[in-house]
């Protein structure tokens, strides 16, 4: 080994979508991209410059198009959220005996209204609270069209490796 580090922090949302009875209707893995706003974050956290003590985790999903760009502080058009109460961070070891550490954050959104009209969903992102700040999205990713229905929910679990 070099000492040398390569990994980076990326994330991959993993979307389920799922029959009310909990079968698994389809699954995504969709890469994404880690914002500014994201990678500041942790940045200030690792200096002690915000408590990460009163800090929500919420994955947020909406029906904007765009592209995902670094200096994204939003969703395009968010129209629901889920919060995870309890993520977590594990140390995983990979085959090449290098290790990495991941946190996953994980949210089920419940289905609509039953009189509410199918949801065209095509992106999504976490958004972290701390105390009574604006929310930060700390990612964001774009996907193809899920039509989100009265029969349906969506679980959405988000790896974020370092």
């Amino acid at each position: 080994m070099n000492g040398k580090e390569t990994q980076g922090m990326n994330g991959v949302l993993t979307l389920e979508i799922l029959n009310l009875d909990g079968s698994l209707m389809e699954r995504r893995k969709v890469p994404n991209l880690i914002t500014i706003a994201g990678k500041r974050l942790v940045a200030e956290l690792l200096m002690g410059r915000v408590n990460a003590l009163t800090t929500s985790w919420s994955i947020a999903v909406g029906t904007g198009t765009t592209q995902p760009l670094p200096s994204n502080i939003k969703l395009d058009n968010q129209v629901d959220l889920a919060a995870d109460t309890a993520p977590k961070v594990e140390e995983i070891t990979l085959g090449d005996g290098t290790s990495l550490v991941r946190a996953t954050v994980s949210a089920t959104l419940p289905p609509p209204p039953a009189e509410a009209t199918v949801q065209p969903l095509t992106e999504a992102g976490i958004l972290v609270t701390l105390g009574t700040a604006a929310p930060i999205l700390f990612n964001r990713v774009r996907f193809e069209e899920v039509n989100r229905g009265s029969n349906m929910l969506m679980k959405m679990t988000w790896e974020i490796s370092f």
